[in-house]
């Protein structure tokens, strides 16, 4: 079994926090969410996948600066732990193109393998980001043999509080949304006619 962190790169400049999260209460700062899974679920002697979606352009730009940073903090933790860490990048260009999305959707289903326990974080990157990544692992999860979708994170840094003061960033875990879709995909397949009390809904 190998274990997938998936995130996008940000192309604007970013800030450590400490991240406020019930599932992970003792997490290091981090400008990058998804070390926070990373950090709570890696073992000793786990093979893992960091699959970053990074930004580049023909001049060296902040996503690169960025990425560079990402990759240090993950090797610190990895060392510290005592994993076997292999880094992947799916490179794009900041001007969104009609294939953009599917290029995307190509490099994240060809990296992923049967087995694979994944982890992945939407919180930076274009706005049609997060619906290729769910897509992505939609299809592996269907199609691929032993593929768990462990979590789906999003670091949600402004929550209202006034510009000049320091916010409050917290962490959320959507993987319901996930399952809700697939659940969805396969209601439709068995012609289920939209019973919306085979949904699972938290109390």
């Amino acid at each position: 079994m190998r274990k997938v962190f998936i995130s996008t790169v940000s192309l604007q400049n970013v800030k450590e926090y400490k991240y406020k999260s019930d599932v992970y209460p003792e997490s290091s700062p981090t400008a990058y969410p998804i070390t926070i899974p990373f950090e709570n679920n890696c073992s000793k002697g786990d093979k893992v996948l960091v699959l970053s979606i990074v930004t580049h352009t023909e001049e060296k730009n902040i996503s690169l600066d960025n990425y560079n940073q990402f990759t240090n903090q993950v090797k610190r933790m990895a060392d510290g732990i005592g994993v076997d860490v292999e880094f992947m990048e799916i490179p794009m260009t900041p001007v969104i193109k009609n294939d953009s999305a599917q290029k995307l959707y190509k490099g994240l289903i060809s990296a992923l393998e049967d087995d694979d326990e994944i982890y992945a974080d939407i919180t930076y990157g274009f706005k049609y980001n997060p619906i290729v990544i769910f897509a992505a692992l939609n299809y592996a999860y269907q199609t691929k043999s032993g593929v768990d979708i462990q979590e789906i994170c999003y670091g949600n840094l402004y929550d209202g509080t006034p510009v000049k003061q320091e916010p409050n960033p917290e962490l959320f875990d959507v993987t319901s949304l996930f399952y809700m879709n697939s659940l969805s995909n396969l209601a439709g397949a068995a012609q289920l006619g939209g019973d919306i009390d085979l949904i699972p809904l938290n109390d």
